[in-house]
């Protein structure tokens, strides 16, 4: 969870040991940051609900609530204790209270955050723990013992269930139901969304992590160069698998081709530079591995719709953010012709 600000306090970020694997912190680490919850909800509300901008890195901590977390728009990577998962639009992230996890290699990635109070698996939500449907993501026992980050639930929706679970919220976020009984009413409605699609997921698919670690180590590494000269090759060499199973395995996860994700990638680097410096266009291109100013217009009009000039200039007249979700038309377009190879 986030307010998309980084934390200046010292953290017990996880270490790398090998590629593809994470060393955690301490879950009980005292350098661990612990959000408050009733920090993001209104006097007396049980249940805040707050969109958030999350930046390159939301720093790993933990909370003293439930977290119901749904990706909007953007990628990123999501990193527990004992799993790292590439997060994509659609994603359904449910995490107990006490539950250390963080956000790295964000790109765009908007977040539409619901927090709930604890107290309520132990009150008027007592009954979940026994529901066929709720118990799977409140589990036996109500909440994770000792931080347990198993406990944690990612399910993919599809996008009417993301529009019925944000449907079902924001009467909360309005103000519109402000009462306990009626904040509760509307969060159940929403769960009941999240654990429908979970039991679908779990009788009919693998888990969001079983091909993960391929995938997340594949974007660290271009997201962590964009200017290289990425090929498939190249970037199955690095993993050492080979190209074909590589970019199965990508598009199954990310619904896109490693070069095409790629391509994307640059483009909304690109789009966040000439909106937030002052840097020359053509530098902007060379940083995001685009060197030829004619072969990156043409790539960045394919992604927006419009040059990188013209995208700058809306962006300082005050026109505001033109982003990738924005362009699904344009975008669409750009797979037709191959974006990315």
């Amino acid at each position: 969870m986030s307010t998309g600000v980084a934390s200046q306090t010292p953290q017990a970020a996880p270490s790398r040991t090998a590629v593809g694997a994470v060393r955690p912190p301490e879950i009980h680490d005292p350098r661990v940051p612990h959000v408050h919850g009733s920090a993001h909800m209104a006097p007396r509300s049980i249940v805040g609900i707050f969109p958030a901008h999350h930046f390159r890195a939301i720093p790993w901590h933990d909370h003293d609530c439930y977290e119901l977390a749904i990706i909007e728009s953007g990628h990123g990577i999501h990193v527990t204790a004992d799993r790292t998962v590439a997060i994509s639009p659609g994603l359904a992230i449910f995490v107990p209270p006490g539950v250390a996890h963080e956000y790295r290699e964000n790109d765009e990635a908007h977040v539409y955050n619901c927090l709930f109070r604890a107290e309520l698996i132990d009150a008027e939500l007592l009954w979940a723990r026994r529901d066929p449907l709720l118990g799977s993501l409140f589990g036996p026992e109500g909440h994770a013992r000792d931080g347990d980050p198993a406990a944690i639930v990612m399910v993919p929706l599809d996008p009417t269930a993301v529009r019925r679970v944000i449907e079902a919220l924001e009467p909360i976020r309005t103000g519109e139901a402000s009462t306990r009984a009626a904040q509760l009413a509307h969060l159940l409605l929403a769960l009941d969304v999240v654990a429908t699609a979970n039991a679908a997921h779990a009788r009919g698919s693998e888990e969001p992590s079983a091909t993960s670690s391929l995938v997340t180590v594949a974007i660290e590494l271009m997201t962590r160069d964009l200017a290289f000269p990425w090929t498939l090759d190249e970037l199955s060499r690095r993993l050492f698998v080979g190209r074909f199973h590589l970019a199965r395995t990508f598009t199954r996860a990310m619904g896109d081709p490693p070069m095409h994700y790629l391509a994307r990638l640059r483009a909304e680097r690109a789009a966040a530079m000439l909106g937030t410096t002052d840097l020359p266009v053509a530098a902007i291109g060379m940083k995001v591995g685009w060197p030829d100013p004619a072969y990156f217009s043409r790539r960045f009009r394919a992604a927006f719709g419009m040059s990188p000039r013209t995208y700058r200039q809306q962006r300082l007249s005050g026109a505001g953010a033109i982003g990738w979700t924005a362009c699904k038309d344009v975008q669409e377009q750009g797979k037709a012709r191959q974006l990315g190879d």
